[in-house]
Formats: structure tokens, C-alpha cells, sequence
């Protein structure tokens, strides 16, 4: 007799036994006890999670000598016939070899047929989006209207491929990737019964491998019984596939972390040497900081062991949220350079290296709060003091709002004025604040012509410097106007000429504002 591979020896004969898709087999088994099953199905998903054996059971449900039923019997010919795929009701077709508008043709002639032992004649499309576009056109008149005792089950990977006009037709299930927890204890049980010793860890490491396929997680079972003559460990679990121990992903972030190149080249060299495959490690390692990243931001890891934990916790701390997503950015696009490279750990050292330089990256935003808190800190110069909102304020105070510069109030004063006389602001704008002195302000203006001095005074502009000030200080301001000096050639002030005050670019763009003029000399 042949030998019957796990996945085919423990494919689930019922609903109760299908794991992880409780969200549509109850619908299915509801749908069976009300009479309400639709004459189009369309199973979706990953590999391996139970499209294909869902479709099966539901079509032994239906044709079971004992049915409609949501517990097949499993005993009667039409069961065994179905677990057999022998059935003449219960048609399996490869989408991939049957994908012509000619197999669809057939297949339309024989839907014409009454079923010979069983109630409905049940078609399993698997890979159905293979199919080509007139092979769907042909099915859609038949799918939306098929005889009575016709019901089609589609299946497929790729449901994007499937036209919408099939999809309109169907009731769509969506199978969902199995956790790590149930596939592990769908393994133990497997092993169970099979009366073979394995580990826990090594399940685990097994389940996780799967990536959320049952089926894959069966076939590597399989191959363990077959490899391993006592209990399989964890050890041989990585030794058989090539699976890198955790212990060098935890070596290489305690590397990248202390900044420790030489550290950093001798996982490398580890990981090259014992002939592991270098996408798979970059593979692993990323999925080893997706870990830490969502432990920082306190997401349960559900797969992880107590042990596990420990260690993660212990090196949640050594990296910020954000340099964490720029390593496994950089990772992603690492690994895509290496699929065309013959120089994968040359590339790969070279990243690595890289990311450990990056520690002392930080974000934009941060940086220029750090900058702007600087900015506040620093001590005015000679020109300017540090003036505090309120005079009345107290050193604790002052310590919760520290002092604000005067370039910055005079800046606040400008944006304040601007807002109710635009053209007074550009004026204002030339401006310098000197000195904040027992509630006077003394502003220096360009001078020594009084043009500036008399556009300000035509236009408010020292009361409302003094409203804005005194309101925003608590304290009556008084505000100062000092005529700007030139230094002589040879020492000492001076006037500056009209002339050459006429031809200021500045006093140019002020007429041109305020539509006036400067007075002709008498």
C-alpha cells in the first residue's frame, strides 16, 4: 500500500474539523440547516488554509446518502467516492489545464445532466482566475442561471484576476491566513496520533515557518518524521530547512546598537559560513525588528514564548520608533538589490555597517524643536534683552514660560499690525527694536530724514504699537523712536544726505506703497 502524505492522511472530513475558518463554516452550516445554499460559491485566500477542503465537505453535505447534512457520514459511496475524488457528481477541475473557452463549452453541455446517485451536481473550479476572459464570458450565462441541481464552488488565490462579473454572481468567502497557535496545536495533534515525539519549541518554529499555511506546516512535519529516528527538536528543525538560529539576530542588534563593526562583520561572517542563504537571513532579521518595533508600542505578540519575551524586552529600549522603520525600509530595498547581485554579502555588510552610523539620526520635526528651544535659551546680545511676557511674573514662573527675545516680540508686534495696516507693517519691517527698559520700547528707524517718523505718526503706528505691547505684557508700554546715525570717515556721526536717502530702495518700496512723496529740499 502507498504511503499517504500527512496533509492527505489528516485533511479534515467535516466541518468541526476544518481550523481557523469558524467564520465561514458556521455561515455554511447554517445555510445547509435552512435550505438557503446558493448555486455559486467563491472560496478566497492564501495557500493552504482549506478553499479546497471546504469545498469537498460541503459538497459531501450536500450528496451524502444521509443529506443534505452538516455531519457527512463518511461512510456511504458518495462519501468515499468524494474523499476519493472519484465522484461522478462532484467534478474537481484544474482551472490552470481546463482554462479554454472549449473545456467551458464541455462543461456547459454536461451541466444539462441530471446528477446519477446524488442530489446536486457540484462543479470544483480550483485556480479559477486561470481561466481565460472568454472562458468566463462563456460561463456567465450558465452561472447566473444553472439548472436546479448544478452548484458551482470556485477557488482562488488571486481573486483581483476574477472579472467582476463572475464575482457579481457568487457568495465570496474570504479564508483567512491560520495563527501561529493554531497551527501549532493542529501539529501537535498530528504528532499525537502518529505516536512521534517533538518539542514544543520545535512546533513552534515549525508553525511559524508556515506563515500561516496549515498545509505547508504538514508537509514539513512529514519530512521532520522522516528525518528524525528519536524527538524532533528545534535544533533539527533548523538543521533540515536552514532556518538561522535566533540567537544571531540578537547578537547582530546588540552589535548595530553598540555601534560595533567588527561585531557586525563577524554575524556576517557566521551566517556566510554555515551556508545560510543570505535573502533568508536579511528575510528573518527584518521580521526580528518588525518584533521589537511593535513590543516598543506594546503590541502582544501571541507567538512569542516567555523566554522570547525576556529577550525582546531587554533590547525594546535600544532604538527609537522611527530609526527602527528606516532600518527595515532600508532592509526591503536591500533585498531587492540582492536578487540581482553576485555580491550579496558584500552588499549586505555594507548596509549593515551602514545602519549602525545611523544611531544618531533623528527625525526632521525633532530637530527643529531642538533648534527653536535653542533659539529661546540663548542669552541676548548687546542689543537685545530678554523680555518676559509679564513683569509682574515670578521665577517659578518664568521657569514654566521661559522669557521670550525682543527680536521675537518685535517680530509678533509686526505680524499683529499686519493684519489691520499691511503697508504700515512693510514700514515697520525696517525697523529695529534696541532696548525694553522700564516699560519703554525704543525702536530705531532709518534716518535722518523724517520720512519714516512721519509715515508711522500718519498712520497710528506708535499707538498701536503701544496696544499690542501693553496687552501683550500687562503693562502700559511706551514706545521710542530713535533716527538712525552713520559714522563719519573720520569719526564721529553724521547726517546722511537727502540724496542719497531718496535713492534708499527701501524708501523707493515705501512711496510705492503708501503713494507718496518726500518733500523737495528748500
Amino acid at each position: 500500500m502507498s504511503y499517504l502524505v500527512i496533509a492527505r492522511k489528516y485533511r479534515p472530513n467535516n466541518f468541526s474539523e476544518i481550523v481557523g475558518q469558524e467564520h465561514i463554516t458556521q455561515t455554511l452550516i447554517n445555510a445547509i440547516n435552512d435550505n438557503r445554499v446558493a448555486h455559486a460559491y467563491l472560496f478566497s485566500g492564501p495557500r493552504g488554509v482549506g478553499k479546497t477542503t471546504t469545498a469537498r465537505v460541503l459538497s459531501k453535505s450536500l450528496n451524502c446518502q444521509h443529506g443534505p447534512t452538516v455531519t457527512p457520514c463518511n461512510a456511504c459511496s458518495n462519501c468515499k467516492e468524494i474523499n476519493d475524488s472519484i465522484n461522478l457528481d462532484v467534478l474537481e477541475i484544474d482551472g490552470a489545464s481546463n482554462r479554454g473557452i472549449e473545456e467551458i463549452r464541455t462543461l456547459q453541455e454536461n451541466t444539462r445532466y441530471a446528477p446519477g446517485r446524488g442530489k446536486h451536481k457540484i462543479y470544483i473550479i480550483d485556480e479559477v482566475h486561470m481561466l481565460t476572459k472568454p472562458a468566463f464570458n462563456a460561463l456567465l450565462k450558465t452561472l447566473e442561471e444553472p439548472p436546479k441541481h448544478v452548484i458551482f464552488i470556485f477557488a482562488t488565490t488571486e481573486p483581483h484576476k476574477v472579472p467582476m462579473t463572475v464575482l457579481s454572481r457568487c457568495q465570496r468567502f474570504n479564508f483567512r491566513r491560520l495563527r501561529v497557535p493554531e497551527i501549532e496545536q493542529r501539529l501537535r495533534e498530528i504528532a499525537k496520533k502518529e505516536k512521534i515525539c517533538i518539542d514544543d519549541p520545535a512546533l513552534r518554529l515549525i508553525a511559524r515557518q508556515a506563515d500561516g499555511s496549515l498545509r505547508d506546516g504538514e508537509s514539513m512535519l512529514d519530512q521532520l518524521f522522516t528525518y528524525a529516528e528519536k524527538e524532533i527538536t528545534a535544533d533539527e528543525v533548523r538543521q533540515v530547512y536552514g532556518f538561522v538560529e535566533d540567537e544571531l539576530y540578537y547578537s547582530l542588534t546588540d552589535a548595530v546598537y553598540q555601534k560595533d563593526e567588527n561585531g557586525i562583520l563577524t554575524v556576517i561572517d557566521t551566517v556566510f559560513n554555515r551556508g545560510y542563504d543570505m535573502e533568508e537571513f536579511v528575510s528573518g532579521y527584518m521580521k526580528h525588528l518588525r518584533k521589537l518595533f511593535l513590543l516598543k508600542h506594546d503590541v502582544e505578540l501571541s507567538d512569542l514564548s516567555p523566554a522570547e519575551h525576556t529577550q525582546y524586552n531587554e533590547r525594546t529600549g535600544y532604538f527609537t520608533g522611527f530609526f527602527l522603520l528606516q532600518m527595515l525600509n532600508r532592509l526591503s530595498q536591500l533585498m531587492q538589490k540582492m536578487k540581482n547581485s553576485a555580491i550579496t554579502r558584500i552588499l549586505l555588510e555594507i548596509e549593515l555597517l551602514i545602519l549602525a552610523k545611523m544611531g544618531d539620526v533623528v527625525e526632521l520635526t525633532e530637530l527643529l524643536d531642538h533648534i527653536e528651544h535653542i533659539k529661546e535659551c540663548t542669552p541676548p546680545s548687546l542689543e537685545e534683552e530678554q523680555v518676559p511676557y509679564a513683569a509682574s511674573e515670578s521665577r517659578e514662573a518664568m521657569k514654566e514660560n521661559p522669557p521670550t527675545s525682543l527680536e521675537t516680540v518685535w517680530k509678533h508686534v509686526i505680524k499683529e499690525i499686519e493684519k489691520e495696516k499691511r503697508p504700515l507693517a512693510g514700514i515697520l519691517s525696517n525697523a529695529d527694536p534696541l532696548t525694553l527698559k522700564d516699560n519703554e520700547l525704543k525702536v530705531r528707524i532709518p534716518g535722518p530724514n523724517s520720512f519714516f517718523h512721519e509715515q508711522i505718526e500718519q498712520n497710528g503706528g506708535r499707538e498701536l504699537i503701544e496696544e499690542i505691547l501693553s496687552a501683550e505684557m500687562g503693562n502700559k508700554v511706551k514706545v521710542t523712536f530713535v533716527e538712525e546715525t552713520e559714522k563719519k570717515k573720520g569719526g564721529g556721526t553724521g547726517e546722511k544726505k537727502k540724496g542719497d536717502l531718496r535713492n534708499h530702495e527701501m524708501v523707493k518700496k515705501a512711496q510705492k506703497i503708501l503713494k507718496a512723496k518726500i518733500p523737495e529740499e528748500r
